[in-house]
């Protein structure tokens, strides 16, 4: 299967996302995956690179596709169990190309107004793809959430915004939390850096529940109404 992460608004979290999830995939489905890095940032691509000079983690292959890239992914999705897609925040021909292809679509979006600004744009996108790729599954993702309670309506509103325009948006969210970086900086996903973390928690609860709207199951995770304050 092949699964995008990818968006119009930079700086939401694609990379952190991609990359956990390649590792979840990796390890805990023990799959063979591999990482397209399609952002000139080279974000995904220097954390393979410090990822695997650590001969303790399992390592995680990473090549780096631009453009029309469509007949590629289709050749790789042959040698791989899944291919991992990291989209740079624009519009461009790699987004679309990919999006073309994939089973499974994320848009992750953070709960702030310039991030949705951009989900009018990105659902004629996926509207356009889904000609295309009919049986794409797609969803955005609120991620970096204030911790407190009382901003928890900040995540209700950014939802019923992705609601407004017919797109899905997955239940479980991600918090504003330091492991996601500090695992980042040494190659690492969260859930090897602290197995039983909220931020693991999070990321599994993300990908079970965006396989599981393809798959046809049911998938239950908290509410932000249930949530507590994030140490």
């Amino acid at each position: 299967m092949i699964v995008l992460v990818g968006g119009e608004k930079g700086g939401s979290g694609k990379s952190c996302l991609a990359q956990n999830i390649a590792v979840y995939l990796r390890t805990e489905k023990n799959a063979s995956v591999l990482m397209v890095d399609c952002d000139p940032q080279r974000t995904t691509s220097d954390w393979v690179q410090e990822r695997n000079a650590n001969d303790s983690l399992p390592s995680i292959n990473c090549v780096q596709l631009y453009g029309k890239i469509r007949n590629e992914l289709l050749s790789l999705r042959e040698h791989y169990d899944y291919v991992v897609i990291d989209c740079g925040g624009q519009d461009n021909l790699a987004l679309r190309s990919s999006m073309a292809v994939a089973d499974h679509i994320l848009i992750p979006l953070r709960p702030k107004r310039r991030d949705l600004k951009t989900v009018p744009h990105m659902e004629d996108i996926l509207s356009t793809c889904k000609m295309v790729n009919p049986n794409m599954n797609a969803a955005f993702v609120i991620t970096q959430c204030p911790s407190l309670p009382s901003l928890a309506s900040r995540i209700l509103e950014a939802k019923d915004v992705c609601r407004s325009f017919e797109v899905p948006v997955l239940d479980a969210v991600t918090y504003s939390r330091n492991m996601y970086d500090d695992s980042e900086e040494y190659g690492q996903s969260v859930m090897e850096s602290e197995p039983e973390g909220k931020a693991s928690t999070e990321i599994r609860s993300i990908i079970k529940e965006l396989l599981s709207r393809r798959e046809g199951e049911t998938y239950e995770s908290v509410q932000p109404q249930k949530i507590q304050a994030v140490s």
